[in-house]
């Protein structure tokens, strides 16, 4: 007799294991290639950060060595002038002495009221260089920053920008009363006050501008608006954009943040908010 064995295997399980594993390596590959993407995304986003950032630190170092060369140019023409001057009429006012034993009673009284109107204009001389170092120095570093404290610095710096600029101003300051700033916020705050400023001369072609300083639910917010031109969302957002990226930077330093609103022919308005910490923030008694 001849005779066969059968034998059945059940390869359902294996089979199943099988299809879920490669299921399983295709996901795998498919969470490796979107990770590889998101890779790439923040690699260019973080490169292309890193480039702002670099063309901002250019653009400030260019700023400040424009702001040293004025101020060199300053000091040379108009301080550098001024001691000029005075060195020779002290060496006038040396010559013309010594000579005065020789001469006659009446020409001595003659030379006195000359020396007397010498030394009245040293003294004018004098007068203007004293406010031409006081204003160098405003320019460096207001003194009104560290003697009256950061909101009168920008109530001063409104009203002496409107003035110059030949705008009128709307101004408004509510809830800073017995507030007082750490020294390195009260300074961030302050430049970029001054940089909204510069932006509305340089670009707005503004006849009136509206200032708010507020602090209410422990946050500071200023907002500077005007009249002016506007311009497009891209033109505050481009890379050359280099004082909107310089303030944004200082905000963000401090937790805070900067946004603008502008439409072409309706103005701008920029709008500065920074969160008060308890450690950011004093009352006096």
């Amino acid at each position: 007799m001849r005779g066969a064995v059968i034998t059945f295997v059940d390869i359902t399980a294996r089979r199943q294991a099988a299809q879920d594993l490669q299921q399983a390596n295709a996901s795998l590959a498919r969470a490796n290639d979107e990770l590889e993407l998101r890779v790439g995304a923040r690699t260019r986003e973080l490169s292309a950060a890193l480039g702002q950032l670099r063309e901002l630190a250019a653009y400030s170092e260019t700023i400040r060595e424009e702001e040293r060369t004025r101020i060199a140019r300053e000091v040379h023409d108009e301080l550098g002038s001024l001691l000029v001057a005075l060195k020779m009429d002290v060496n006038w006012m040396d010559k013309r002495l010594a000579e005065q034993q020789r001469r006659s009673s009446l020409e001595a009284q003659s030379m006195r009221d000359r020396l007397r109107g010498k030394c009245q204009s040293m003294s004018r001389q004098i007068e203007n260089a004293v406010v031409n170092v006081g204003r160098i120095i405003t320019d460096l570093r207001p003194s009104i920053l560290d003697h009256q404290g950061l909101w009168a610095a920008l109530e001063w710096q409104a009203h002496e920008f409107a003035q110059s600029a030949e705008l009128s101003l709307e101004w408004s300051m509510v809830g800073t009363e017995h507030i007082e700033l750490p020294e390195n916020l009260a300074m961030s705050v302050f430049r970029i006050f001054q940089e909204m400023l510069s932006n509305v001369a340089r670009h707005a072609r503004a006849t009136n501008i509206l200032v708010t300083v507020e602090v209410s639910d422990n946050a500071l917010n200023l907002q500077v608006g005007d009249n002016g031109c506007g311009a497009s969302a891209e033109a505050f957002d481009a890379a050359t954009a280099y004082g909107v990226m310089g303030m944004r930077e200082r905000a963000r330093h401090h937790g805070g943040c900067l946004s603008i609103s502008s439409q072409i022919g309706q103005g701008s308005l920029f709008q500065l908010r920074i969160p008060l910490r308890h450690a950011y923030c004093g009352r006096s008694t």
